[in-house]
C-alpha cells in the first residue's frame, strides 16, 4: 500500500482544534477570546485580582448645608394700643394705693406709722377693747443675759452674754392679757377655761377642794390672767390672729429680755438699785401673796410705756428650756426650741411673779415651767403665778 497525503477525518477534527486552520478562522478565534476576557474583568477583577486592586473610589460629596434667611419683620408701634397699656399700668398702680391705704385705715397699728417710720412707744389696740400693744424702740440689738460675775444676783443660766439682733420691728402687749380679755375668747370658742373655772375641778376657785388659786384675785376682771398652759396662751394668740386678721404670737425670750431693758443694761429699766423695786413690781416683798390689777405699780417709767414687764404674774414665751446661753442662735426673732440639749417638755418664762424675790423680776433672769405635767407646784403646766402677752411683728 502506498501512504496516501490526504488526511482523514480524525486529522481534520485535530486540526480544527490545534492545527493548523486558515487565517479566518484563527482571527475569529483570537476576537472570541479577546471579547470573552474583556466582558468577564469587571466581574471577576475584585475576586481574581488585576488592574483594579488598587482602585479607591473617590469620597461621597457632602451636600452643601442650606442658608435659609430669617426675615425678621419689625413690629409696627400701635400707639392705641400703647395708651392703653399704660392706662391699664396706671389702673391697676390706683386700686394698689387704694388698697394699701384701705388696709392702713382698718390696722390700728398704722396709727403708729409716722413718715415711714414707726414711733417707740406708740400704743394701739387689737381691737376694741382689746389688748394695747406698744411700738418698741432702739436699735434692735443689744446685749442679752449677763456677764459673768457682773451680777450678785445673777445664775450661770443666765450666761454666757452674748449680742442678739432683730430684722424686724415689733409691737407688744402693753401688760399681760387680763382675766376680761381671755374670758372673750373663752365665750367666743377659741380658747378653753382657765384651770381655776373648769367645772367640777379640785382647782375651781370656788368649790374646789384644792385652795391653790383661792385669794389671790385669780378671778378679779383686770387681774393678769392665770391658770393657763403654753397651749391655752398660743389658742388665744390664734384666736387674736383671725379676730384681727393681723398675726399674733408669743414673744421669743430675746424679743421678751429686749423690751423688758427699754434699751437700757441694768438689772431693770429704771436701773440697778433695789430699794426702788417696791414702786416698779409687785414681787414678794409688797404683793401680799396675791396678783394685783395689770399696770397698777405706784411709778411706771419704762421708755416705751410697757408695764408689768417685772413682777405681778410671769409670762409663757416661744423658746424651750436650755441651761444656758451656749450655742445660742443670734437671731432673736426666732425662738430657741430643741436644738443643742434644749428640753422642749419645759419652756421658759419671764419677768418673776407676786411670789418670786427680786432676783426674779431682773429683766435677765429666767425660769421654765412644765408645759405637760401639774405636779411641779408652781411650776406645773398651768400655774396661779404664770400667764403671757401677745407680741405683733410690724410690717
Amino acid at each position: 500500500m502506498t501512504a496516501s497525503n490526504e488526511p482523514d477525518e480524525g486529522e481534520e477534527a485535530a486540526a480544527g482544534f490545534g492545527g493548523a486552520a486558515p487565517d479566518g478562522l484563527q482571527n475569529a478565534c483570537l476576537y472570541a477570546v479577546l471579547a470573552f476576557s474583556l466582558f468577564s474583568l469587571p466581574i471577576c477583577a475584585a475576586g481574581l485580582g488585576g488592574l483594579n486592586d488598587e482602585y479607591v473610589p473617590p469620597p461621597p460629596v457632602k451636600p452643601r448645608p442650606q442658608v435659609v434667611e430669617r426675615v425678621v419683620e419689625k413690629p409696627v408701634k400701635d400707639p392705641a394700643a400703647e395708651r392703653r397699656a399704660q392706662a391699664a399700668e396706671a389702673e391697676i398702680a390706683r386700686l394698689k394705693a387704694e388698697l394699701d391705704k384701705a388696709n392702713r385705715l382698718t390696722d390700728p397699728a398704722s396709727a403708729c406709722l409716722k413718715n415711714g417710720a414707726w414711733q417707740a412707744a406708740c400704743g394701739f389696740a387689737a381691737y376694741a377693747g382689746g389688748p394695747v400693744f406698744r411700738v418698741v424702740g432702739g436699735d434692735l440689738r443689744f446685749m442679752m443675759g449677763t456677764a459673768k460675775g457682773a451680777d450678785s444676783m445673777a445664775d450661770d443660766y443666765e450666761g454666757p452674754q452674748r449680742q442678739v439682733s432683730f430684722r424686724r420691728r415689733f409691737a407688744l402687749a402693753e401688760t399681760e392679757v387680763t382675766v376680761a380679755q381671755y374670758l372673750v375668747c373663752v365665750k367666743d370658742g377659741g380658747c378653753k377655761e382657765p384651770e381655776w373655772r373648769e367645772a367640777g375641778s379640785e382647782e375651781h376657785y370656788q368649790t374646789g377642794g384644792n385652795a391653790y388659786y383661792r385669794d389671790i384675785n385669780v378671778d378679779q376682771p383686770d387681774s393678769p390672767i392665770t391658770g393657763v398652759s403654753l397651749h391655752d396662751a398660743r389658742a388665744y394668740v390664734a384666736w387674736l390672729s383671725r379676730k384681727t386678721r393681723q398675726v399674733y404670737t408669743l414673744p421669743t425670750e430675746a424679743q421678751w429680755e429686749y423690751a423688758a431693758r427699754g434699751g437700757r443694761t441694768g438689772r431693770w429699766y429704771f436701773g440697778d438699785d433695789e430699794s426702788q423695786l417696791r414702786d416698779h413690781a409687785w414681787y414678794d416683798a409688797n404683793s401680799g401673796d396675791k396678783l394685783h390689777p395689770v399696770g397698777s405699780t405706784r411709778l411706771n417709767t419704762h421708755p416705751w410705756g410697757l408695764k408689768d414687764m417685772a413682777g405681778n404674774a410671769s409670762e409663757w414665751v416661744e423658746d424651750c428650756r436650755h441651761d444656758n446661753y451656749t450655742n445660742s442662735p443670734a437671731n432673736g426673732d426666732k425662738a430657741w426650741e430643741g436644738a443643742n440639749d434644749g428640753d422642749c417638755s419645759w419652756h421658759v418664762v419671764r419677768g418673776g411673779s407676786w411670789r418670786e424675790g427680786a432676783w426674779g423680776s431682773r429683766a435677765a433672769s429666767r425660769l421654765w415651767v412644765s408645759t405637760d405635767r401639774r405636779d411641779w407646784l408652781p411650776f406645773s403646766e398651768r400655774g396661779n403665778s404664770v400667764s403671757f402677752r401677745p407680741i405683733r411683728m410690724l410690717p
